[in-house]
């Protein structure tokens, strides 16, 4: 899966960053890996052939670091960022659909599995407590809605009120 949406790259870009992982890597290996032989890597490089396929853009990024490839496509190195620089961020990616498709997937590939986790995160408050021990003291006898309840309670202050698949499993599998 390509880094970058090549077909929204001019060819100054596509250039870049056939340079940047010849660099990176040398000629040798990276024409074996876009599958051209090396002058046709260095006439692409050197402009003498001016359409660069798409597929050998894909695979050149491929080989690049999303920092790499970052800094060819925005020149940007990564820095400190405060609040408002983050906000910033996210109100261009709300505006600019080439700048959205590349931030989400710098976001997905570094960030994925915490994405992922934090999308599958329930936080339990009072309130869903609450509706518990209704549901609880309208449907079963008083002691057994106060056995669950209690067991309710005390399972969600050991796992902190945060419910997770993967906390939820860890709390089954210690409870057994």
């Amino acid at each position: 899966m390509a880094k970058v949406n090549v077909e929204k790259l001019d060819e100054q870009k596509k250039i870049a960053i056939l340079k940047k992982a010849i660099d990176e890597l040398g000629l040798s290996y990276v024409s074996r890996q876009i599958g051209v032989d090396r002058s046709t890597l260095n006439r692409y490089v050197n402009g003498k052939i001016k359409k660069i396929p798409n597929e050998v853009i894909e695979k050149a990024s491929d080989l690049l670091t999303v920092e790499e490839l970052n800094d060819i496509l925005y020149g940007l190195k990564s820095t400190d960022v405060d609040p408002t620089t983050a906000i910033s961020v996210i109100v261009k990616a709300k505006t600019d659909e080439s700048f959205r498709n590349f931030f989400l997937t710098l976001l997905w590939q570094e960030l994925g599995e915490y994405i992922k986790e934090l999308s599958n995160t329930y936080i339990v408050s009072d309130d869903d407590v609450k509706l518990f021990e209704k549901i609880m003291k309208t449907q079963r006898a008083k002691k057994t809605a106060y056995t669950r309840t209690n067991s309710l309670k005390r399972a969600l202050a050991e796992l902190n009120y945060e419910l997770t698949p993967t906390r939820l499993k860890e709390y089954m599998l210690d409870v057994l």
